[in-house]
């Protein structure tokens, strides 16, 4: 069974090229182009990865991390930035349930690999 993994960006051309890398390797992808579609979509899919920009048009992705974690322990949440982050941002991403952290741009096997992994332990706490 396929995992679902969302991918909250406000970049369409990112999402779309992240989604179809990821379905072909073996996720169920859902995409959302802002912070408040991003919180619904993962309501009515509930996916066990999310990944997600940190600087949205409507809101910061550090608040829809928080959001997302208080609905699930087990999900894995990947921070995505376009910028350096401070070590107290990345601090704060931890915080609030963060997972792991990727700056674009990314290598598309690398980003796969760590998914995979997180949610192997996710799996087994």
């Amino acid at each position: 069974m396929k995992e679902n993994l969302l991918i909250v960006d406000d970049d369409a051309h990112l999402r779309e090229s992240l989604a179809e890398v990821l379905d072909l390797d073996g996720f169920k992808c859902f995409q959302a182009g802002t912070a408040k579609e991003g919180l619904e979509m993962a309501k009515l899919h509930h996916p066990q990865v999310v990944i997600l920009d940190i600087q949205l048009p409507d809101s910061s992705g550090f608040q829809i991390c928080q959001d997302l974690r208080r609905t699930s322990k087990q999900m894995v949440l990947i921070m995505m930035t376009g910028r350096f982050l401070s070590s107290e941002e990345k601090t704060q991403g931890f915080g609030l349930g963060a997972d792991d952290y990727i700056t674009k741009p990314f290598d598309l096997k690398e980003l796969s690999v760590r998914i995979k992994q997180l949610l192997s332990r996710a799996k087994n706490k």
